[in-house]
């Protein structure tokens, strides 16, 4: 009888991987002829190996580059199948008045609750209510609506009689002219005259296309349609995971001691930098003897699509590296979904990463359907290589009507290899690769462990 490990460290190797990224272009004749985000990813992996290696890059991979992120530019400028996200950088960057919105925007929060406690101190409907009826009163009333509104140049106007007036009170006057005088205030006013320039709202609705604004209604059955796609994954992780462990206990011998924990939560007071590193495991299969600490055989991470795994490789790699600090000497209690779980420091030493690469028995699930054509230049990398100053600046030389050479592009490439902000979309191909490589849909694993239990493989 085979053991457990064994089996299921056969079955994670044999198992269908149907996430796998394609190849790269063959050279960069092959790499010219493709899509410009296929030449970038074979460009950019080319300087990552050639810095890997200490070597320089090969000939005339520079210039496919620069060609190539070109191209891209000018496709995700255009106005029929472009990019909105990059379309709205682009004119920030390049519109003054847009990019004075921009940080007002973020400032308005606060702005606006300053404003409206500066308003409550002296025009709060219960202060009104202690004094008696008549112009004071109803013009206090509607300074306080008017703050509740966001109506911000009516209500300058409004506190602007009421510091002016003689009539209603040194104290009346000094709270308003205050208000008056904020820079709070002048901000949200500001705000809103820039909201009726023309570039503005050209850079609204570009942001609107590319998804629904953060607090929406629109936003928020996105994030609950998204919620339920990522609890049927889960689910169906879950249920494959309960099938694995009952074929793990029949081939071991050792029924009761295979057990499926649902978001198993790193302990507090854990060894290990916690910071940016992932804290909750969606799914796990451990072993118990009954009488010791668990094992843990599977560590699963679940996500709705391929692409969303990419992005969370850098948290899960850390959480990983945190977690194999533990003490070989002795166990752990993780909280879970499913009860306290007692975990042996051996089995969370064991998950130490080997460079770039996860270990066998920590995978990504995804029940998704497989992509049509999975993109080889990641949506993450594409961003923040447009992002890039002197992507803006011969973004920003196209809008005006100009032809600025490729070689414009020349500082990007300069960076990719040396700049913090361009680390990860140097090793963007490594990481895919390496995620991709992880990533199983669960009823393919259950199918090879079945296939491992009624007969190891040749």
């Amino acid at each position: 009888m085979r053991q457990p490990d064994a089996l299921l460290l056969a079955a994670l190797r044999d198992a269908p991987r149907r996430y796998r990224l394609p190849p790269l272009p063959d050279g960069i004749e092959a790499a010219s002829a493709s899509a410009p985000e296929a030449a970038l990813a074979f460009a950019v992996e080319g300087a990552r190996k050639a810095r890997h290696h200490r070597a320089p890059p090969p000939a005339g991979l520079r210039d496919l580059f620069t060609r190539s992120l070109a191209t891209l530019i000018r496709a995700s400028l255009a106005a029929d199948g472009g990019d909105p996200s990059f379309q709205a950088l682009a004119l920030r960057t390049r519109d003054a008045d847009v990019g004075e919105y921009v940080r007002l925007a973020r400032q308005a929060p606060v702005d606006r609750r300053a404003v409206r406690a500066a308003t409550d101190a002296f025009a709060h409907p219960g202060k009104l209510r202690a004094m008696a009826a008549g112009p004071l009163r109803d013009a206090l009333g509607r300074v306080h609506e008017l703050a509740a509104a966001g109506e911000w140049a009516v209500l300058a106007g409004e506190l602007r009689q009421l510091a002016m007036d003689p009539r209603e009170g040194d104290q009346l006057q000094a709270a308003s002219g205050v208000l008056l005088a904020s820079p709070a205030l002048a901000r949200l006013h500001r705000l809103d005259e820039l909201l009726q320039r023309e570039a503005v709202r050209r850079y609204l609705d570009l942001c609107g296309q590319h998804g629904p604004a953060a607090g929406s209604d629109a936003a928020s059955a996105q994030g609950r349609a998204s919620a339920r796609t990522g609890e049927a994954g889960e689910q169906a992780t879950v249920q494959a995971f309960r099938g694995i462990a009952q074929l793990l206990e029949h081939s071991g011998g050792d029924p009761g001691g295979m057990h499926v924990v649902r978001g198993l939560r790193t302990p507090r007071g854990f060894p290990g930098a916690a910071d940016k590193a992932k804290e909750e495991w969606d799914a796990a299969i451990v072993r118990s003897d009954g009488g010791g600490a668990a094992d843990i055989l599977l560590l699963a991470e679940v996500k709705a699509s391929p692409a969303a795994a990419t992005p969370d490789f850098s948290r899960l790699h850390r959480g990983l590296q945190r977690l194999a600090h533990a003490s070989g000497e002795r166990s752990y209690v993780f909280p879970s979904a499913d009860g306290e779980v007692h975990v042996s420091g051996g089995s969370l030493r064991r998950l130490q990463p080997e460079g770039r690469a996860l270990p066998a028995h920590v995978i990504y699930c995804c029940s998704a359907p497989p992509e049509v054509q999975p993109p080889l230049l990641g949506a993450a990398s594409k961003a923040v290589l447009l992002a890039e100053p002197a992507s803006l600046a011969f973004a920003g030389q196209l809008a005006r009507r100009g032809s600025p050479p490729d070689a414009v592009l020349a500082p990007v490439w300069d960076a990719l290899t040396t700049a913090p902000r361009l680390r990860s979309a140097l090793h963007q191909d490594e990481t895919s690769r390496a995620v991709r490589e992880a990533m199983l849909h669960p009823a393919d694993l259950l199918a090879a462990v079945a296939a491992q239990v009624e007969g190891p493989s040749a």
